[in-house]
């Protein structure tokens, strides 16, 4: 499948947005790989061995039942928790941000998408907590929110709009 640029950058766009707001959220330092676009998680904290990977989402929240998330970021969370890191999934959609930390102990259905066929977790939504909800070390935080995408007027093509059911 080639590069897609202007996917790429939406996604850039939406990390972009996030950062300041998962440093101050999280009292972190998260940086960005910028010598790898396609380097497996968006942010990372060595010192506090925190790693967040955000999703962009072109569609609300309640669209779906599940949110996809492909199982190649889900088992390298799976390393990164063995190796002592909390790994969070940032999921923006354009009604709100929702939020959840990867543990051992989880699970989730899978899926085959797309034209190769590439195995994707289905992450339920209602496993999600709205990201101005989410308390990281149960200590009350300042609302924090971030600003929606636009729904694009019409959909150029359905298959990259982040879903495929």
């Amino acid at each position: 499948m080639p590069f897609n640029k202007t996917l790429w950058e939406y996604g850039r766009k939406i990390e972009d947005e996030a950062l300041p707001k998962l440093n101050k959220h999280f009292n972190t330092n998260f940086l960005r790989n910028e010598n790898d676009i396609f380097d497996i998680f968006d942010f990372c904290d060595e010192e506090k061995k925190m790693i967040v990977e955000v999703k962009g989402r072109k569609i609300a929240s309640d669209k779906y039942d599940e949110t996809l998330i492909t199982s190649a970021k889900v088992m390298a969370a799976q390393l990164k928790l063995d190796e002592g890191y909390r790994v969070f999934l940032l999921f923006v959609f354009t009604d709100c941000s929702k939020i959840i930390e990867l543990k051992q102990d989880m699970s989730f259905k899978c899926k085959l998408v797309g034209y190769n066929c590439i195995q994707h977790y289905l992450i339920p939504i209602s496993d999600l907590t709205d990201f101005d909800d989410y308390n990281v070390d149960n200590d009350p935080i300042e609302e924090i929110e971030f600003e929606p995408e636009p729904e694009p007027e019409s959909e150029t093509n359905p298959s990259m709009n982040g879903m495929s059911q």
